[in-house]
């Protein structure tokens, strides 16, 4: 539609003055009326908050055009309006491609369109590994802080790791067994802790299925075990990668011996587990071939003698850290 007021008495203009002439003369609305059939509400207030110069990529005001104009699209429409300031072009695209659990100003502020792909991959993650469910994954994203400073979207990603409760297939172990309990989530922040370990740090891994950790729990010494996936093509195998006691220390004779007869059990590989018979502890010595195997007598024989000395000690340093960190 054309304003006559607004083109008359320009035939002596060229083609380009006389779009200039209506863009100067015609309202913001009726521009974008022109432009696109329509202006729904919002729109025009958006397109105020792009800032005086044209954004980069001319797809952009067409896609917050069909935010504002498709009922489908009410609520990102709203949420792009929530943002305070000027509104850029990465805004419209975050609230065009995020996935509905996560349309939240606090995700718009922060969220950069390379990662809409991995937010929306780890929104069905959670779902499936922690019981997520709408109502929760809302109350997170409300205890962001307001504004692009401060918590990131790594750190809200990783604040969900503690919750994991499944892993995305079945376990090599099964549940059933009642001396090896794996260990997800918050369990292994509470492992860490009595093991004095660094489990905590292995959330992601179990997240993503690549590592699992395992407490040992037959009776006698306590222990931890910690499985590598590996895979060929379709085909999925286990691999015991460490065997420790608490504070990362190597395991007694017998707490190995136990171990292996259970990874056995399961078609659980590993390696040096056990001490090797003599023979091949000859031929390792002709060779100068150190292996690292799961338990160590000269170490187990220092522990006894005085390991509980040094435990005690180490254990009364960490609570004056605690009690430090605490105050």
């Amino acid at each position: 539609m054309q304003a006559p007021d607004v083109l008359a008495d320009v035939g002596h203009l060229d083609p380009l003055a006389q779009v200039a002439r209506a863009l100067v003369l015609l309202k913001p609305k009726r521009v974008l009326e022109v432009l696109f059939g329509e202006c729904p509400d919002g729109l025009l207030g958006v397109f105020s908050r792009f800032g005086s110069q044209p954004v980069y990529g001319p797809e952009t005001y067409r896609l917050a055009f069909e935010l504002f104009s498709d009922p489908r699209h009410r609520h990102r429409a709203k949420v792009l309006g929530q943002l305070p300031g000027q509104i850029r072009p990465e805004h419209v695209t975050v609230a065009a491609s995020l996935d509905e659990r996560l349309l939240h100003r606090s995700v718009l502020e922060r969220c950069h369109p390379r990662e809409v792909a991995a937010l929306n991959r780890f929104v069905e993650m959670i779902v499936d590994l922690c019981g997520a469910t709408p109502e929760l994954i809302r109350e997170s994203l409300d205890q962001l802080p307001v504004g692009s400073t401060g918590c990131r979207m790594t750190e809200w990603a990783e604040g969900w790791l503690a919750r994991q409760v499944r892993l995305p297939f079945e376990p090599p172990i099964p549940k059933t067994d009642p001396d090896l309990k794996l260990r997800l989530g918050a369990d292994l922040i509470s492992l860490g802790r009595r093991f004095r370990n660094c489990a905590s740090q292995r959330q992601s891994f179990s997240f993503v299925g690549e590592c699992l950790i395992y407490e040992v729990t037959i009776p006698g010494e306590p222990a931890v075990v910690e499985l590598l996936r590996l895979s060929s093509g379709t085909e999925v195998r286990w691999v015991c990668e460490d065997l420790l006691t608490v504070r990362n220390r190597r395991v007694k004779p017998e707490t190995a011996a136990a171990v292996k007869a259970k990874l056995d059990q399961h078609g659980v590989l590993y390696q040096s587990l056990t001490r090797p018979p003599d023979d091949e502890q000859a031929l390792h010595r002709l060779l100068d071939h150190h292996v690292r195997p799961a338990w160590d007598e000269r170490a187990i024989a220092e522990r006894e003698a005085g390991g509980a000395i040094l435990d005690q000690m180490l254990d009364e340093l960490e609570e004056e850290v605690h009690g430090r960190e605490a105050a």
